[in-house]
């Protein structure tokens, strides 16, 4: 059964985690210890399913792995699906259920899913006091519907999953990058324990530049100084540009409290990376893979633009009280115009704006930052119009 649960989690982690800020841990079998509100899984002969979020009952959410009695199809030798067909039904079920532990619903559920509508689905399962995220998704790994036992999300699951949870501000990967994030290289060639796959991800590109020979001239560099690794970790550090509103903190000896940490371990160095913490603090960040988690976060959306505008997000380490408008100022707020004049699609009526009472005065720029001030870069890559040196500046 070892086997029939690596793929379980395999599963899950890349895909519910792999997109979002979503993190499943304390996979093992269950015992005293286990926190009251864990996922409790029974496997056994009967159909596949779920609770819907968070609950303390034991079991919470029942998997199959033989498929005797319930759908044979996994299990009767015949090619029904592409690879081994067991694996792609264990695979597949689990990602579903997991969704549900996650808090979603079937999605043919949803008031879109109508007759006579592309994708209708009259398999219908009625949950009450359900909120919708995204517009009826006939695709959805939550869907009866679908490509049964598909162990991928769609591409609206990723956007109602990013929606619900977010993005995590940073992170550190040590297996290679994130496919939501804009990720940086952490690299130092002289430490032989696999040092050459590791990433700082960021919610957003934020210009982060890695350095492993001291210091970038012209940028403000944190650094990442472990002293008992003799691998040469004295003179790595850091960067970002100097208008950026990112300000970093390195610490050796555990997170910094009441600041926001990821840790930076790399499992495979024995020279104590267990304890190595980068903390941060940003007041404001722009997003284009979703609202960031732990933000306070304004989704900013041009109907009119089809590049992508669907998943932008400004988030503020407090509620700024932020407000954005496609359709020209807000009355009795301080208005600033957001607008990429290479861009056809009616970006001259979008607005950005905050409180009368607010300290933040705004400044855009779309050929730059603006040099003395702190700048947000404003940058969706799907877009070809010229986004790329974009910047909201106080």
């Amino acid at each position: 059964m070892d086997t029939e649960k690596g793929w379980v989690r395999e599963t899950v982690e890349s895909q519910w985690d792999m997109w979002s800020s979503v993190r499943f841990t304390g996979w093992g079998p269950c015992n005293a210890s286990t926190p009251p509100f864990a996922i409790r899984i029974q496997v056994d002969e009967s159909t596949p399913r779920a609770y819907v979020g968070r609950t303390n009952l034991n079991p919470s959410m029942w998997l199959n792995f033989n498929f005797n009695s319930w759908s044979t199809a996994c299990s009767d030798w015949w090619d029904n699906f592409p690879g081994d067909d067991r694996e792609y039904c264990i695979r597949g079920v689990a990602l579903h259920e997991f969704g549900h532990a996650l808090g979603f619903f079937h999605e043919q559920d949803s008031p879109g899913n109508q007759p006579g509508t592309s994708g209708y689905c009259d398999n219908t399962v009625t949950h009450q006091n359900g909120t919708m995220i995204t517009v009826y998704d006939s695709y959805s790994t939550m869907n009866y519907c679908a490509e049964w036992g598909r162990p991928t999300l769609s591409a609206l699951d990723l956007e109602g999953l990013r929606i619900a949870y977010g993005v995590p501000p940073f992170e550190f990967s040590s297996l290679g990058t994130r496919p939501w994030s804009a990720c940086t290289q952490l690299s130092e060639s002289a430490d032989p324990y696999t040092w050459n796959d590791n990433y700082l991800c960021s919610a957003s590109p934020q210009g982060l530049r890695w350095s492993a020979v001291g210091p970038i001239a012209g940028q403000r560099c944190t650094q990442l100084l472990e002293t008992s690794d003799p691998h040469t970790w004295d003179d790595n550090y850091l960067c970002v540009p100097p208008e950026s509103p990112v300000q970093f903190t390195w610490s050796s000896v555990g997170p910094i409290a009441g600041q926001r940490c990821t840790q930076l371990l790399e499992a495979s160095d024995p020279h104590s990376w267990d304890n190595n913490y980068l903390c941060f603090s940003q007041r404001l960040v722009f997003s284009p893979w979703g609202r960031v988690a732990g933000y306070f976060c304004n989704q900013i959306k041009e109907a009119s633009d089809p590049h992508s505008w669907n998943d932008n997000w400004l988030c503020s380490q407090v509620d700024e009280g932020i407000r954005f408008s496609s359709t020209g100022p807000i009355a009795n707020m301080k208005c600033t115009l957001v607008n990429e004049p290479s861009d056809p699609h009616t970006w001259n009526d979008n607005y950005v704006c905050v409180p009368n009472t607010s300290n933040l005065n705004f400044q855009w720029s779309a050929v730059g930052p603006v040099q003395g001030k702190t700048c947000v870069q404003w940058n969706e890559p799907s877009d070809p119009d010229a986004w790329n040196d974009n910047y909201l500046c106080y």
